[in-house]
């Protein structure tokens, strides 16, 4: 039986997806200020998706 090597909990978060959250989250906070609570999580998820296939 092969051990479990992950005992100390889930790993941690990699720094592209730090990036690409902390960028989502600016975006979102631009155009609710600018556009609405809609708006902004639509540029959110834009965000995180386009980040997402850039850094992939």
């Amino acid at each position: 039986m092969e051990p479990n090597t992950n005992q100390n909990g889930p790993e941690p978060l990699s720094q592209r997806w730090a990036i690409i959250l902390i960028a989502s989250f600016a975006a979102g906070a631009v155009v609710l200020f600018l556009g609405g609570p809609l708006a902004a999580l639509g540029a959110a998820g834009a965000t995180t998706m386009a980040l997402n296939q850039l850094m992939a």
